[in-house]
């Protein structure tokens, strides 16, 4: 899955080639296999993103507003072309299509894609709030509250690495941060979060979020203090290799609800795990 940084710098660039534009159309597909619908011209009115949900507000011309939200997962990719150009994907798998006059812009198999008319009364047709907790890149996100929300809504004996993935507590962090958060807090993976003390929690997502921020600008996603060219991350993408600390191999195994791939060093984050582990 995308790290929340991602989406927020796609929306950085999307909002102001798109912020006010007139589309000449737009099309979307409701699933898989499906036909591209066509919904006619429209204006975009913002771009922005929540989590790992990038969310375009437009506009028809009768006056209705519209959003078009895509997650695009693991695989999901947003490409711009020339009008008339050539498409780098096949064409059944854009998923969105929206023209202007001077470009093209693609969306090729998200996760999800859903496009809703925000009527009155309905400013969260999909439930986003149910599904999405606060956003770690949010200027105004409470970490005090997204412990108290992990606190109410999670079994204390879950393991930490389920709890960060999990976007409903708190949306942000992927695959990648994980592993490097946990290894910069010297936390082994497994550990229960009821283990954890709240100020131990509050650390976690206060570096989370810093993280999130610093890769906000462009460049490769960097989490060492001090990066050497191409050796950007603590821990992840690692495995078999030399600690950057202490120098033990880095473990790597697939954990956690969904088995994950997860990177760890068992020396400066110790604890026990009773399966096979994988240096791949």
């Amino acid at each position: 899955m995308p790290e929340g940084d991602t989406i927020h710098k796609l929306a950085r660039v999307l909002g102001p080639a798109l912020a006010g534009a007139p589309l000449e159309s737009v099309a979307t597909r409701a699933r898989r296999g499906a036909v591209l619908v066509e919904h006619g011209a429209m204006t975009v009115r913002r771009v922005s993103a929540r989590g790992k949900h990038l969310l375009i507000a437009l506009e028809d011309a009768a006056g209705r507003a519209w959003r078009l939200r895509t997650h695009l997962g693991m695989y999901g990719t947003w490409h711009q072309y020339a009008p008339g150009a050539a498409w780098h994907k096949p064409d059944h798998q854009a998923w969105a299509v929206l023209r202007l006059a001077d470009r093209v812009l693609v969306c090729f198999h998200p996760r999800e894609l859903a496009w809703q008319l925000l009527s009155e009364g309905r400013a969260d047709p999909e439930r986003l709030d149910a599904r999405v907790g606060p956003d770690l890149l949010d200027a105004t996100v409470e970490l005090d509250e997204v412990v108290q929300r992990i606190r109410t809504n999670c079994d204390p004996a879950r393991p930490i690495l389920d709890v960060l993935l999990d976007q409903s507590l708190a949306a942000g962090i992927g695959n990648i941060y994980k592993s490097e958060v946990l290894f910069l807090q010297g936390r082994y993976p497994l550990t229960p979060v009821g283990a954890i003390t709240d100020r131990d929690l509050l650390d976690i997502y206060c570096d989370s979020a810093r993280l999130l921020r610093r890769n906000l600008k462009p460049g490769p996603r960097i989490t060492r203090a001090r990066a050497e060219t191409d050796e950007y991350l603590h821990v992840y993408g690692r495995g078999g290799q030399a600690c950057r600390t202490c120098g033990t191999p880095v473990e790597r195994a697939l954990l956690g609800e969904h088995l994950r791939a997860t990177y760890w060093c068992p020396s400066c984050q110790p604890g026990n795990l009773d399966r096979p582990r994988d240096h791949q």
